[in-house]
């Protein structure tokens, strides 16, 4: 028996004539069917409902629309998507796109009520899936609201946003997309220019993925989310700090200090420094006149008690109410928990750090010791601050916060 590995085979190829005919067949049909593309990608199929759900990532141009639509049908809510912002973050009040997309829509007239749902910055992949689930968390906090909405998207981002969402909030909602046009191509013709070419097959790509191969884990995106808000919440408002305490319009700052500033001092922020308290309410005490680094005498009450546990370390803290600013329409809400703890002097100012709390309504509350932050007197001499009382010295260190301020120039 003769073995072989090979044989011969015949087959059949086009002469030069009919491999230009096939060509010239198959880009014809490209021709014909490339603008149907974007048709397909660019979804538009709104239902009856009276909830919007707009991407906050879509031009200010297609705003205007957005208004008019949302009232000749009577919509009742809008919620609003964001994703973090990576240009300007450091020069802008804003630091989601929905923040900035919310006050474009104020610019343009529209003042009802709008629920953001922005996600962190740690979430970089699966975005509009992730911004789905938070805007999915407004809807669950809310049941009185029917489960059905439009997404109002724009081009040919639509039909993979209205897909998404429908992976994020499963069947037991109708939900249907708008889609708005684009300014920066043409749209039967995106082939004609870079920015549709890129657009077009990027989007394309990304549907079929999404499609055919994204069965994402809900639970395990949730979790992400929610660690990357509490990372988020303290990097912005240590941020925002920076901001105001370098512009001479909002600084407590003088022009001098301001020129030998360069950034605030923290610790890593951290979850082991959040601890739930138990609170017990006590205004039995006399309204006293706090000490304070200079002669001023500020009237203050003991309002409560702080009962918690930090690694495994039992501790408990007084609030204090500041009668100055009872009736004040922000501060009037807060309490004020100063506190010194072991690492005062070294890493930490030797003053001790401050806290605010909002006044709890149950007997339990949150304390966050990575918001903790120096008074005034950190800065400046010529400032003055209450003293830390004696009963508020935690005795562990608190390795969370603000550290000592180093003038840095």
């Amino acid at each position: 028996m003769k073995i072989s590995l090979f044989k011969k085979k015949y087959c059949y190829r086009p002469t030069l004539l009919g491999a230009i005919i096939v060509l010239a067949a198959i880009l014809s049909l490209l021709r014909v069917s490339m603008p149907a593309i974007h048709s397909f990608l660019s979804l538009d199929k709104p239902i009856d409902s009276k909830t919007m759900i707009l991407e906050g990532w879509v031009s200010s141009y297609a705003l205007p629309d957005l208004i008019k639509y949302y009232e000749a049908r009577n919509y009742k809510q809008l919620i609003v998507t964001g994703i973090p912002m990576t240009q300007y973050e450091y020069a802008s009040d804003f630091n989601y796109t929905s923040q900035a997309t919310i006050k474009a829509l104020n610019h343009f007239g529209f003042n009802d009520t709008v629920y953001e749902a922005s996600i962190p910055t740690s979430i970089y992949q699966d975005r509009t899936y992730s911004t789905a689930l938070t805007a999915k968390e407004i809807f669950e906090a809310h049941p009185g609201w029917a489960k059905s909405f439009n997404v109002y998207s724009m081009g040919v981002h639509s039909r993979r946003s209205l897909l998404l969402f429908k992976k994020a909030f499963g069947d037991d909602y109708k939900i249907g997309v708008i889609s708005h046009s684009v300014r920066t191509y043409i749209g039967n013709k995106w082939w004609t220019s870079s920015v549709g070419f890129r657009t077009v097959t990027n989007e394309m790509l990304a549907y079929f993925y999404a499609s055919l191969f994204f069965y994402p884990d809900e639970n395990d995106y949730l979790r992400k989310i929610d660690r990357g808000k509490f990372f988020d919440k303290h990097r912005n408002e240590r941020n925002k700090k920076q901001f105001e305490f370098t512009d001479t319009l909002t600084s407590p700052f003088n022009k001098e200090e301001i020129s030998h500033h360069i950034k605030f001092n923290y610790f890593d922020i951290s979850p082991r420094y959040v601890a739930k308290a138990k609170f017990s309410l006590d205004t039995s005490d006399a309204v006293f006149e706090m000490p304070t680094t200079t002669s001023r005498k500020p009237l203050y009450r003991v309002y409560g008690h702080l009962d918690f546990s930090i690694n495994d370390t039992m501790l408990n803290l007084t609030a204090y109410q500041n009668m100055e600013f009872i009736s004040h329409p922000v501060y009037g809400s807060s309490l004020f928990v100063p506190f010194t703890d072991l690492t005062n002097g070294n890493t930490t100012y030797g003053g001790g750090r401050y806290l605010d709390i909002r006044i709890p309504e149950t007997d339990s509350i949150e304390l966050d010791f990575n918001s903790a932050y120096n008074p005034y007197c950190a800065y400046s001499e010529r400032w003055s601050c209450p003293l830390v009382p004696f009963g508020n010295h935690l005795n562990i260190k608190i390795k969370a916060g603000e550290k000592k301020y180093k003038q840095s120039r």
